[in-house]
Order: structure tokens, then sequence, then C-alpha cells
């Protein structure tokens, strides 16, 4: 059980690097310190400045984690295909938000009046939003895959990885 834990605790740190890779790319902006994201969380367990990536996390973990939950065949089958559609929007949230960041640009670089300026980091804000959305629908689909004893093994591992974040990072 020990060694499910751990490999478990790896495969979600790992899953958590490569999600925070992918979502603290710069979309595009030139200008540093406007990148997007950090380590993200589990929701409502570990420590985050951004919630929602999460939902992303758990999409990445949850078709990987088919001997910690003891996962059909078809279920598993069945999440990879889930992350899969995630993913091919997701490449496209990410190249309207890289467009939504040019017109942005353009507008700042012309002096444009603040009114326009505002309205294009609305309409920036409303495509990320709308990414976020689709993760936490997605991953929401995704346990609903898993019968109540696998949720269970799922939050019997969050809350040890929790654990031992705690216990890595004493300050928070």
């Amino acid at each position: 059980m020990k060694r499910i834990v751990f490999i478990a605790a790896g495969v979600f740190f790992l899953a958590c690097l490569t999600v925070n890779a992918q979502t603290s790319q710069n979309y595009g902006m030139k200008k540093p310190g406007m990148m997007h994201g950090s380590m993200g969380a589990m929701h409502g367990k570990m420590m985050s400045s951004n919630p929602m990536q999460s939902s992303m996390i758990m999409i990445n973990l949850l078709p990987e984690m088919e001997k910690q939950l003891s996962l059909s065949e078809d279920q598993t089958n069945e999440l990879i295909g889930m992350r899969s559609e995630f993913k091919k929007q997701q490449v496209d949230y990410q190249a309207e938000m890289t467009k939504q960041n040019r017109k942005l640009q353009k507008l700042i670089d012309s002096a444009a009046p603040v009114d326009e300026v505002k309205n294009q980091l609305r309409e920036g804000a409303d495509v990320r939003i709308d990414m976020h959305t689709a993760a936490y629908k997605t991953e929401q689909e995704m346990k609903a895959v898993l019968t109540d004893e696998q949720k269970e093994q799922l939050e019997v591992i969050m809350e040890e990885h929790d654990d031992m974040i705690q216990k890595a990072n004493p300050k928070s």
C-alpha cells in the first residue's frame, strides 16, 4: 500500500509540473511578468494561487491511475478519450488567448483609449474563463466514470499527497 501511495504521489508531482509548464506559457505575450499560473492543486485540498489548475491536473492524471484506482479497461479508455477531447479544446482556447493578447498589445502600442483596452481585457478573460470552465466540466465528467469505491480511493490518495506537500512545505 505504501508503495502505491508513493508511486501515486510521484505521478501527482509529475503531473503538477507538466500542467504548470503547460499553463505557465505566456500565450504569445512578450512582456515579462505576464505569465499565467503557478503549480496547481486538487480542488479544496492543496494550496494554489489558481485553483482551476487542479481540474487540468485531474484531467491529465486520472487516465494514468489505472492500477491505483483499479480502473477497468473500459474506464481507462473512456478517461483517455475525455482527456484527448479536452486537450483538443485546450489548443483552440490557447490559440484564441494568443489572438486576444495580440489585439490587446496592438491597442496598448497605439495608445488606445482606456475603455477599448478594458473591453479587450474582458474579451481575453472570457476566453480564459471558458477554458477553465471546460476543464472543470471535463473533470466532473471523468469523475462520474469512477465507482464510489474508486472515488473514495482517489480522495485517500489526494489527502495523502496533501500531507506530503504540507510536510515538505511547512510554511504554507
